[in-house]
């Protein structure tokens, strides 16, 4: 048969299964499939054809009769699906699950498929004690389909042979899941190594058990060593990811690169540790590398280090022109075994042999496009990285650097490039052509905007709003993006139902990005799920909300505990909501012991909700393993939350500390109570120390936000002889900043706290400790160092860079800040100290749009500042422009 350009989607579904073209057996099938319009059909049902093409994988020449069985089981004489996916998607059951173990069955296919069915569910369509026993255990069938991937014909036998691995006959856990749990080791780090052993999931599981654990469950050399040495077990597991039925020698191969007969680290580790090379960026380029993972490994060491352990110029060049390995690592994503190749094209299409950067990184430089952004486009490129990196490049730019209309166009209408690197995040290898095709989906062929950006822009709809909830769509960004415009928007570009129900309830859509962030091309599914949950057939508010509000929970801590949920977030926020309200409509006793009352002593529900953001689909396991961190059963506080308390922490504090902890939460406060407190119960040395200069608990909390782990290196840094001058100098100026001014200048610095104090130091103070010139010319101009911390107030890492364009916007040849002082009975420093509060990043900007209300160039009041002093008293001038500035 001549090939249709409109029948692509039928040619390579035939070329799956059948593999040669023009063969009469692939006639007859793309005959066939032309005809009938299955493959149609089947996506009108929402099933992935990617679904059944991998089921009947090896079907060859019976490919016809093999689709035929399968689909007949899958729907019936009307089209519509049979108990087999509907009993599925009853019981939330992903058809890809079932598809990865069933891949390759071919002519067997439909009868597989039955015997597997009815291994899980009963003539009635109910769980059997299989499911049921992996649902009780927490046992997800995601990681057990991928260490049975490919068992094809057998998948019901490889099932039941794992499933008797890990249960007794009363559906109790074997010593094998017991020993795993004890250790703490991840299941899914066991499914990624063992990834595709199929049929021999059992033998193969069994010999890498063998190798971590002796008889009595005790680890073996290799897990201590690992342990020892910090190693965490997810990286090794990314990099021997689909080892399959090797994953017990390719593992020992991999350790004995690492470690010598004694577990002390080879030079491999020992030189990556010296050079500040995460093994996390290492995995995350050898991923999938598999049985080959120790040569992979091997390969690309020699290629970053020379026999003495010396950086390479590959390695040099990247660090000299500021180029992060995390960045290369997200583009050569699972380049597994042809990392080495793929690093070194990737390298050569960047730099010369003289390691100057060639044109491409020359142009990204000059149009001020991040690479961090085109490495979230690039994601998981692997050893395509170098051409799929060109390919983007040659969309942007044309052969004399400049933009293309791709980019004019973006620019035009202030559309940011991370907004774009968050929905095509993932593309990988077809980044080029996403994007192309993302871009003729938002503007007509002469650059205007299309309807769906209009409709946005006029419905005031952020862009960044819908890009976080797309995020990670990949290659089917257009789609994902179509389909939910289509859930907002009508024919006629008129909100529909769900969209208003939100703005007339004033639920922020910036709320419901959160939640759905990461959802990709599932996103707009889960949010009409979400606002079922939330609003009736006539848009208003169902009871899960009224008795939320009621409660004194709001939406917004909902999503940020929930930020991340993607496409689990309807679940999610059942669970959730359950976890927090009884039936009867009342806080749950857990919630009631966090939100006792009013006063210092008791957390609020802001708090909470800031420890726990970020949660996602595991926000109830972090709830309530953060509550049991917190109280007992009966709402005593522990002892770790009393010894805080002893000393002045209190749950405000607590929630800038452990913010955004999520699901790790609880480990977290834990971790820092350790620090904080010897055995006795008494403040630790560190502790101490911050406290005999003068710290609060407040100050430490808002210095280190976010960042609980940090308060050693921040110890060290403040202590010791080398580094303790930059604390020191703030601490002898008497009239400068005090420790409570610092550390909120700072905060938001987070894990670069250490630095950002050096940094804002040596702007602020010489070696000596006198003031500098951005501190003296200030301090002259009658600004107070607590003025000065309130317009500074968290800058964070930036707080030295804006305190220098900050002096720079008010002391240069425009002199704007004289324009201020001179009219000193409505403008005093202080009076530009409460404006500017808050501004954060945005000081300068912020400090140049006030003088353009209120000066002209020349330094003359404007009318908009005369008509202000005439109606208003000074100190609600100052309140109007704050507001106004906002």
């Amino acid at each position: 048969m001549e090939e249709n350009p409109t029948h692509t989607e039928e040619i390579q579904f035939a070329k799956n299964l059948i593999g040669k073209q023009g063969t009469p057996a692939f006639n007859e099938f793309l005959d066939f499939l032309i005809e009938t319009k299955s493959l149609k059909v089947l996506k009108e049902k929402g099933i992935k054809t990617a679904s059944m093409s991998s089921i009947l994988d090896k079907s060859y020449n019976n490919a016809n009769k093999a689709f035929n069985d399968l689909y007949n089981l899958w729907l019936d004489e009307h089209g519509n699906k049979t108990r087999y996916l509907t009993t599925l998607e009853k019981e939330g059951i992903n058809l890809s699950n079932m598809s990865s173990i069933l891949s390759g069955s071919g002519l067997n296919s439909a009868k597989s498929f039955k015997e597997l069915f009815k291994l899980w569910f009963d003539e009635q369509g109910n769980k059997t004690q299989y499911l049921k026993t992996l649902e009780e255990e927490g046992i997800n069938l995601p990681n057990m389909s991928s260490i049975l991937s490919k068992a094809g014909q057998n998948a019901a036998k490889a099932f039941k042979d794992l499933y008797h691995l890990w249960f007794d006959e009363q559906g109790n856990k074997t010593q094998y899941l017991n020993t795993l749990e004890k250790e703490g080791i991840n299941l899914p780090n066991m499914s990624s190594i063992l990834n595709g052993a199929g049929l021999n999931a059992v033998k193969a599981f069994k010999d890498l058990y063998d190798l971590w654990f002796d008889h009595q469950g005790n680890k073996t050399r290799y897990l201590k060593t690992l342990e020892k040495e910090g190693i965490n077990l997810s990286n090794v597991s990314g990099i021997l990811s689909r080892a399959k039925t090797n994953a017990a020698k390719s593992f020992k191969d991999l350790y004995n690169i690492w470690f010598d007969e004694q577990g002390n680290k080879t030079k491999y580790l020992k030189t990556l540790e010296k050079q500040g090379i995460n093994l996390r960026n290492v995995s995350s380029i050898l991923g999938g590398a598999g049985s080959n993972a120790a040569k992979a490994f091997k390969a690309l060491y020699e290629l970053w280090f020379d026999e003495r352990g010396k950086k390479t110029q590959q390695l040099r060049t990247l660090e000299e022109k500021g180029i992060h390995l995390p960045n290369v690592s997200s583009i050569l994503h699972r380049a597994g075994t042809n990392a080495a190749k793929a690093f070194k094209d990737l390298y050569d299409l960047w730099f010369d042999g003289q390691g100057n950067q060639t044109k491409c990184l020359k142009t990204l430089e000059k149009e001020g496009i991040s690479l961090a952004n085109i490495s979230d486009i690039l994601h998981g490129a692997g050893f395509n990285a170098a051409k799929a990196f060109k390919e983007l490049y040659d969309l942007l730019f044309d052969n004399q650097a400049n933009r293309t209309q791709f980019l004019k166009t973006l620019e035009k209408e202030e559309i940011n490039l991370a907004t774009i690197s968050s929905i095509l995040s993932g593309s990988g290898s077809n980044a080029a052509k996403a994007f192309k095709d993302l871009y003729n989906l938002w503007f007509d062929s002469e650059g205007k905007k299309a309807k769906y950006l209009k409709s946005l822009g006029e419905e005031g709809i952020n862009l960044s709003n819908m890009s976080s909830i797309l995020s990670k769509s990949g290659s089917n960004a257009p789609k994902a993006f179509k389909n939910l415009y289509g859930i907002w928007f009508d024919e006629r570009g008129t909100k529909t139902l769900q969209l208003k129900a939100l703005e007339n309830e004033g639920v922020n859509i910036a709320s419901v990005s959160s939640i759905l962030h990461g959802g990709g091309l599932n996103a707009p599914k889960a949010f009409k799920e979400l606002c079922d949950l939330w609003f009736d057939e006539d848009g208003k508010k169902t009871q899960y909300l009224k008795t939320l509000e009621k409660e004194g929970v709001n939406l917004t801590n909902m999503s940020s505990i929930l930020s991340g949920a993607g496409v689990h977030a309807p679940k999610s926020f059942k669970d959730l909501y359950n976890a927090f309200i009884n039936e009867q409509g009342k806080k749950t006793p857990h919630l009631k012991h966090f939100l006792k009352g009013k006063g210092e002593e008791n957390f609020s529900m802001h708090n909470l909700s800031g420890i726990l953001s970020g949660s996602g689909a595991k926000a109830v396991d972090a709830f309530e393993e953060f509550h049991n961190a917190c109280f007992n059963s009966e709402g005593r506080r522990t002892k770790i939350l009393d010894d805080f308390y002893n000393i002045g922490f209190r749950p405000s504090n607590l929630s800038s500390i452990l913010c955004r902890g999520g699901i790790r939460a609880s480990s977290i406060l834990k971790s820092f109570y350790s620090v904080c407190f010897n055995e006795e119960g008494g403040k630790s040395t560190i502790l101490q120390d911050f406290y005999n200069i003068g710290f609060k608990p407040v100050d430490l909390c808002s210095l280190l936000s976010g960042t609980a782990g940090g308060i050693e290196r921040l110890h060290e840094f403040c202590f010791v002889e080398e580094s303790k001058v930059y604390l020191n100098h703030f601490l002898d100026d008497i009239e400068g900043f005090t420790l409570n001014n610092l550390c909120n200048i700072l905060h938001g610095a987070e894990d670069n706290a250490c630095s950002a104090l050096k940094d804002f130091h040596n702007i602020c103070y010489d070696n000596n400790g006198n003031k500098t010139i951005f501190l003296d010319d200030f301090y002259n101009s009658n600004f107070s160092s607590s003025d000065l911390a309130g317009i500074l107030s968290m800058t964070g890492n930036n707080a030295s860079s804006i305190l220098r364009s900050f002096h720079e916007s008010c002391f240069n040849n425009e002199r704007y800040l004289n324009h201020f002082i001179a009219k000193e009975k409505i403008f005093k420093p202080k009076d530009l100290s409460k404006i500017l509060y808050g501004a954060g990043t945005n000081v300068c900007p912020t400090f140049e749009k006030l003088h353009g209300l209120c000066f002209d160039e020349v330094g003359y009041k404007t009318k908009y500042l005369k008509s202000l002093i005439k109606d208003y008293p000074s100190t609600e001038i100052i309140n109007i422009l704050y507001q106004k500035l906002r």
